[in-house]
């Protein structure tokens, strides 16, 4: 059984200089990545504000999703976060 392989993976924001890469077990879920995301570019939710991240314009919102799930066959994710404000907040 060979082991299972990495995704790659990068995560762009506007605001930020550099994007967050890292390499990334098909596993990791979405939500595990945005925390890792989150706190690499010195970000914090709050009741006025959300982050969420997309591939290919499409919203990743379940975050118990895993990379593997979102790449399928691919071995590289090129992702964006973006900041929301939340309404009535």
């Amino acid at each position: 059984m060979k082991p299972e392989s990495k995704i790659k993976v990068q995560v762009h924001y506007v605001a930020a200089s550099k994007p967050f890469m890292a390499e990334e077990s098909p596993s990791t879920t979405v939500g595990q990545l945005k925390a890792a995301v989150l706190t690499a570019f010195g970000l914090k939710e709050d009741s006025t504000k959300v982050y969420k991240l997309f591939y290919q314009k499409t919203e990743l919102a379940d975050l118990n999703q895993t990379l593997g799930q979102v790449a399928g066959d691919k071995r590289d994710l090129n992702l964006s976060l973006e900041e929301s404000l939340v309404q009535g907040a």
